[in-house]
């Protein structure tokens, strides 16, 4: 009845406002200031609607077992309902009393004083609230964060939505997100229904750019407010994933994944391992991992392959076709310019790189290079075709729709880094850069939506339904990060 009710007294008030909104669009033609009222209005409906529902949830005793038992598991115990501010969808902010977990300390050690807020709202954890803000408030927060190229700019779109935020609080949520993101890593991004069955799996891996911030060391020089910091090139990894058909076509129904981390080499591939165990690898017909000639790429590709298990004449190993023909035309550069004899050695080289002939590029090298230059561009054969010789079978490749770039890879760097994270004048402290990194890899691979639902179900989704008995209550699926 409590819902009729504010059902019917907003019915009232926009009964008796209509008439005056009516006759100001006939009076000043802007039909923006009404819109924006009207707005106004719908989102106190929705707010106090929203706040019924969620006080009906806190309070209900079969929920607050289910928080006492989730608590327990994460060594936490209910000491009281307490008030707390939450965001909206909408922006709008309500007050609600939320049921209030503490650490439990152990009876043995000595009490020590520690830092406020160490506790825990698990009844807003349980239905998906990220802090303060529920999860479609979060995730419109930071999706904007994401994609404006600032964060102050990102609080100004929000501003105009009616959401006064500021950007301290933006960053917050941020972090929070990404640090919930990173937790379940891999398996956070995927929902169980990727199609497989007799397809080829599409790995890209390569590298990108941006500046990390960095506090100087040493004493802070006398007259300087702050200490000030060094911003050094960092090289930020990155993979790609996405699947063919036996046709060579693009899966449209796959979403590709991306995920690029501040880690070295080894991190990367960890972290790439981790989104391959969450896919059953059992269904997909063939593995190909397209990547430019870094050995380290290569080095770990190999290592990765074994720990998965999968047998290896189902993987492919591809140098994308364009860098191979870059480091072949440095090798032509050497050759002197005389009648176009440089320019018919590279396109002769490109015909035989293309047939995956690349001793016969060795022999032409040797034909055309005296002296020096003949030892550079041998060595230069040596570390890079040599070393990739079963790498660069091109045609073969063609023949049996297998990809022969790294073009996807190179698209996800630079939307996922370059576009926003390598931008003039932008500085990157290590967290927040991973925390980015990974973020707009979920929303630029359309992932988001996996994303945050699973993100919000971390915890809904380890509990039976809440009708079950008190006595029969399911939390024997929590992970081992939220276990005592």
């Amino acid at each position: 009845m409590v819902i009729e009710a504010i059902l019917s007294e907003f019915g009232d008030e926009v009964k008796k406002i209509s008439p005056q909104l009516e006759d100001q669009l006939k009076d000043t033609f802007g039909f923006s200031v009404i819109e924006q009222t009207v707005a106004k209005i719908v989102n106190r409906l929705a707010a106090r609607i929203l706040e019924r529902i969620i006080t009906g949830f806190l309070n209900d005793p079969t929920v607050l077992n289910v928080m006492k038992q989730i608590g327990g598991r994460m060594a936490m115990r209910y000491k009281e309902p307490r008030p707390i501010t939450i965001y909206l969808y909408n922006g709008q902010k309500i007050e609600v009393y939320s049921p209030y977990f503490i650490k439990v300390r152990s009876k043995k050690r000595r009490k020590k004083r520690g830092p406020n807020g160490t506790g825990k709202h698990v009844g807003l954890s349980l239905a998906g609230f990220v802090g303060h803000g529920s999860g479609n408030f979060v995730s419109e927060i930071v999706k904007l964060a994401l994609l404006c190229p600032s964060l102050e700019v990102a609080r100004e779109v929000l501003s105009e939505r009616g959401i006064e935020i500021d950007v301290k609080t933006i960053r917050k949520y941020c972090r929070e997100l990404g640090m919930l993101g990173l937790e379940y890593r891999g398996a956070i991004s995927v929902d169980g229904r990727e199609e497989l069955e007799g397809h080829t799996l599409v790995i890209g891996i390569d590298g990108g750019r941006l500046r990390e911030r960095k506090k100087k060391r040493g004493k802070r020089k006398e007259g300087l407010k702050r200490q000030g910091y060094t911003t050094e090139w960092r090289e930020p990894k990155l993979f790609t994933m996405y699947v063919l058909n036996g046709e060579g076509r693009v899966v449209k129904g796959f979403h590709p994944v991306h995920d690029a981390t501040m880690g070295d080499a080894d991190c990367v591939f960890d972290i790439l391992q981790k989104y391959l165990d969450a896919l059953d690898l059992g269904k997909v017909e063939r593995m190909v991992f397209c990547g430019d000639g870094a050995t380290w790429i290569w080095r770990r590709v190999e290592a990765l392959i074994e720990k998965l298990g999968v047998e290896e004449a189902k993987t492919y190993q591809v140098i994308d076709y364009t860098h191979a023909k870059q480091n072949l035309r440095k090798i032509a550069e050497l050759i002197p310019e005389r009648g176009g004899k440089r320019d018919r050695a590279y396109r002769k080289w490109k015909k035989l790189l293309w047939e995956g002939d690349t001793e016969a590029i060795h022999q032409s090298i040797c034909r055309n290079l005296q002296g020096k230059k003949k030892g550079r561009g041998l060595k230069k054969w040596n570390e890079y075709f040599h070393a990739n010789q079963k790498r660069m079978q091109y045609a073969y490749f063609k023949e049996n729709n297998i990809p022969c770039g790294s073009g996807s890879v190179e698209s996800a760097i630079r939307r996922v880094i370059n576009l926003r994270l390598k931008s003039a004048g932008i500085f990157w402290k290590r967290d927040m850069a991973e925390y980015f990194l990974f973020l707009r890899s979920q929303l630029l691979s359309k992932r988001w939506g996996i994303f945050i639902t699973n993100v919000t179900c971390r915890l809904g989704k380890f509990r039976k339904d809440l009708s079950d008995s008190e006595e029969h209550i399911d939390t024997g699926s929590l992970p081992d990060d939220e276990a005592a």
